[in-house]
C-alpha cells in the first residue's frame, strides 16, 4: 500500500532533519541531488561513492562538478575515487576536463594514476606524463616512458623539452625509444646539460654514440669534451658508424686517439686497420 508514497517530500524532510543519505534515497531530481550530496562531511565515503553507481552520465558530471565547486579541498578524495571507479562509464576525456576545468592537478595526476597502465589512448597517457611532471614525479614518468608503448613520441619529447625536468633521464628515454637522438644531442648541448650526454652514451646506450658524436661536430663542440667521451665507452661502440659519422663531417682526426686505445685494448676490427692505416 506504501508502493506509490511521495518520494521527493519524504527525502525532503529527510534532508531538513538532516539524514542526508536517506534523503538522497529518496531524490531523483538533479537540483535535489546535487543540493544533498555536498554534504561529504556527514554521508559515509564508501557509501556515496557506490550512490554514483544509480546516477546517469550527466548526473554523476554535474555532482562532481558540484563537489569540486563547494570544496575542492574536502571533496578531493571522493572525487577521485568516484572517477576512478566509473572511469569506463564517465569517459577519460570528461574527467580530465573536470579536473582541469577546477586546476586540480593533483586530482588529475591521482585519478590518471589508475588508468594510465590500462588505456590504449595516447592523449590519455599524455595528460598522466603532463600531470606527473607538474607533481615533480620523475620517477613515474621515466617508468611510463620507459613501459608504455601508447604515447605519441614526437608530442612527450617536445613537452619534456619546455617543461625542463631537473631529470633529463625520462627525455633520453623517449628520444632513445623514438630515435630522436639527434634532436636530444642539440637540446642537451644546447641547455648545457653535459652530466645527461654522458649518461646516455655511459649508461642507456652506448651503441647509439656514432650519433652523439655526430650531434656534437655539429655543434662545434669542443674537441676534448668529445675526446673523452668516446674514452668513457671504449670496447661499447660500433667503430664503423663511428668512423662514417666523423668522415663524412671531416672531423677523421678527433677519433684517432679513441681508435688508438682501441687497438691497444687487443681489438681485431677491420675498421680500426682499415681507419689508422
Amino acid at each position: 500500500m506504501f508502493s506509490h508514497y511521495d518520494k521527493p517530500s519524504i527525502g525532503k524532510l529527510c534532508e531538513k532533519s538532516g539524514l542526508f543519505q536517506r534523503a538522497l534515497e529518496h531524490y531523483d531530481d538533479l537540483k535535489d541531488i546535487k543540493r544533498v550530496v555536498v554534504h561529504t562531511n556527514v554521508l559515509p565515503n564508501d557509501w556515496l561513492v557506490s550512490y554514483f553507481g544509480q546516477l546517469n552520465v550527466q548526473q554523476s558530471m554535474a555532482c562532481l562538478n558540484e563537489l569540486l565547486s563547494n570544496n575542492i579541498q574536502q571533496n578531493l578524495q571522493v572525487v577521485i575515487q568516484v572517477a576512478t571507479k566509473y572511469s569506463d562509464l564517465l569517459g577519460p576525456l570528461n574527467l580530465i576536463k573536470l579536473f582541469e576545468t577546477y586546476k586540480c592537478n593533483e586530482g588529475k595526476y591521482y585519478y590518471l594514476s589508475s588508468i594510465v597502465n590500462l588505456t590504449q589512448d595516447p592523449d590519455v597517457v599524455f595528460k598522466y606524463i603532463e600531470a606527473a611532471a607538474k607533481m615533480n614525479q620523475t620517477k613515474e614518468i621515466e617508468r611510463v616512458v620507459r613501459d608504455n608503448n601508447v604515447y605519441n613520441g614526437e608530442k612527450v619529447k617536445n613537452f619534456l623539452k619546455e617543461f625542463k625536468l631537473d631529470d633529463q633521464l625520462p627525455l633520453i628515454i623517449v628520444c632513445d625509444r623514438f630515435n630522436f637522438v639527434h634532436d636530444l644531442i642539440l637540446y642537451l648541448y644546447k641547455n648545457q646539460y653535459f652530466k645527461f650526454i654522458e649518461v646516455y652514451v655511459q649508461q642507456v646506450n652506448p651503441a647509439n654514440t656514432p650519433q652523439v658524436v655526430a650531434g656534437l661536430l655539429d655543434v662545434d663542440c669542443d674537441e676534448n669534451i668529445i675526446k673523452g667521451l668516446l674514452m668513457s665507452v671504449l670496447g661499447r661502440v660500433p667503430l664503423k658508424e663511428l668512423v662514417q659519422e666523423v668522415e663524412k663531417r671531416n672531423r677523421l682526426k678527433i677519433v684517432l686517439p679513441f681508435l688508438e686505445k682501441t687497438l691497444e685494448g687487443g681489438s681485431t676490427d677491420q675498421e680500426v686497420y682499415n681507419t689508422l692505416g
